[in-house]
């Protein structure tokens, strides 16, 4: 899984944290009609939920975390799904943290490019005050002979 994606290898245990997840929701020889989580629990398992690891998804970003000009949604990597919510476990490159929720939109047909550095977005303040006293003035010079004697011309 890792290989395929070209993720890297830091990323081992999510690999195999998730491949044990889908093993266990995947049928076998050795339990007869049931899966392994089936026949552990005795829970009918539902696999809806199954994703590619490693993809790139976009995490929905609530309303009241964001401003007006914020991105609704920030692009991640699916490492899996979370051990304390129904909910994917995602990746965020860019600020290094692990994301759990919800609201995911998968693309799974892309991977993340993982050479490309990327950093976070940096604000500035943009300073518009009263520092610079001194204004600047365009003066224009008027050919005055031009301008009075095209005033004058009828067609």
């Amino acid at each position: 899984m890792l290989s395929k994606r070209n993720t890297p290898k830091s990323f081992l245990p999510e690999a195999v944290n998730w491949a044990v997840h889908v093993l266990n929701r995947s049928p076998t020889l050795v339990v007869k009609n049931a899966t392994p989580e089936e026949a552990w629990s005795g829970v009918k398992t539902y696999v809806d939920h199954f994703r590619i690891f490693g993809c790139v998804s976009h995490v929905h970003v609530p309303n009241k975390t964001r401003t007006k000009l914020d991105d609704k949604s920030l692009n991640c990597v699916l490492l899996g799904v979370s051990e304390e919510a129904k909910a994917y476990r995602l990746y965020y490159p860019i600020s290094k943290r692990i994301i759990i929720s919800k609201d995911v939109v998968f693309e799974e047909n892309e991977r993340w490019v993982w050479d490309k550095k990327y950093q976070k977005d940096i604000a500035c303040d943009l300073e518009w005050g009263d520092d610079e006293k001194e204004e600047v003035h365009e003066t224009l010079e008027l050919d005055t002979e031009t301008t009075s004697s095209e005033g004058h011309q009828h067609g």
